[in-house]
């Protein structure tokens, strides 16, 4: 038990850097960092709602699907931001409102219960999304060194994360109703895991904020 706590804190902080690296210096920076910074945020906020929870014995499950919807609909609006054809933009609107009615279908009288449809989706979402940004991005290469471009380690990020949490999701319905496991040793190695991916895109944040600050500098 310690060692799921110890891991709900290290989530939290990566969360925290998200949220600090993307939301520093807030009016100079584009939409799309701000969102995922409000992406750093929610996650905060939620781990704190989780540690309440168990402290005044709530369903965590409760926090955890909510917050799996709000997640999913900030990060379709970063998509949103980042794609610039009307075909892809189009496509995200579909898939959030076709999302939005599924997670109420799927969590309708099960609202307390660990639900692995509603992860699943939004795992498989976030991979496609993420691959066609990939294309997008190699076809157009905006830049000659590609590791120096912020958008290429927030979308290894959660490249590698969301491929990673799909396995799990796809087998949660299946851990919980046939082997009845409580999936505490999972959700502690899955919090690191977050942890990891934090971290990566707290980088990638890093150095868009390092070149705002150049860019404002040069205007001065």
């Amino acid at each position: 038990m310690k060692a799921y706590y110890f891991s709900l804190y290290a989530q939290q902080f990566g969360s925290f850097l998200i949220a600090i690296f993307g939301l520093l210096l807030y009016n100079k920076r584009g939409l799309k960092i701000k969102l995922l910074g409000l992406y750093g945020l929610n996650s905060f906020v939620f781990t704190i709602l989780t540690f309440l929870f168990i402290e005044y014995h709530i369903s965590v499950n409760f926090s955890g699907n909510f917050y799996t919807l709000t997640e999913t609909i900030i990060l379709l609006c970063f998509f949103l931001c980042l794609f610039k054809k009307d075909i892809f933009r189009k496509s995200i609107l579909v898939l959030a409102g076709v999302y939005v009615i599924l997670f109420f279908v799927f969590t309708y009288k099960h609202i307390n219960e660990v639900i692995g449809s509603i992860r699943t989706l939004r795992d498989l979402m976030m991979i496609i999304c993420t691959l066609i940004y990939f294309y997008l991005m190699i076809t157009e290469m905006p830049t000659k060194e590609i590791t120096k471009y912020p958008m290429f380690w927030i979308m290894t990020a959660f490249l590698v994360y969301f491929a990673g949490t799909f396995v799990l999701s796809l087998s949660l319905d299946f851990l919980i109703k046939v082997l009845k496991d409580d999936l505490a040793w999972l959700w502690t190695a899955r919090n690191f895991f977050r942890f990891f991916f934090c971290l990566v895109v707290s980088y990638g944040l890093w150095m868009d904020l390092r070149l705002v600050k150049a860019k404002t500098l040069l205007n001065k």
